[in-house]
């Protein structure tokens, strides 16, 4: 769990500008690349909240757009308060 959410954390850093790269030359490329950035929903309960988070990476010919969707409690939030709860986690699970 907390390697998915960190993964989630780490990838939408590395894209905060992802709007002004170049996207893959060809579909087939830029398919794998929608696969290999794009994250899955995980659900996680932290501190009595229920946390989401899913990162979401397209491409277009030209350009690379990337989505993260965050959220507590079921409403909408932001990537520092998931960065919050992962820190809370770690510090939880070493002894």
């Amino acid at each position: 769990m907390i390697n998915q959410i960190e993964a989630i954390v780490r990838e939408a850093d590395a894209m905060k500008r992802a709007y002004f790269f170049s996207s893959p030359g060809n579909a087939s490329a830029r398919r794998s690349y929608e696969k290999k950035h794009t994250h899955p929903l995980v659900s996680w309960t932290d501190n009595g909240h229920t946390y989401t988070a899913e990162f979401t990476v397209s491409c277009s010919c030209k350009n690379v757009y990337a989505t993260g969707t965050y959220t507590k409690d079921g409403k909408k939030t932001t990537l520092t308060a998931i960065r919050n709860s992962l820190a809370r986690m770690k510090e939880a699970a070493t002894p």
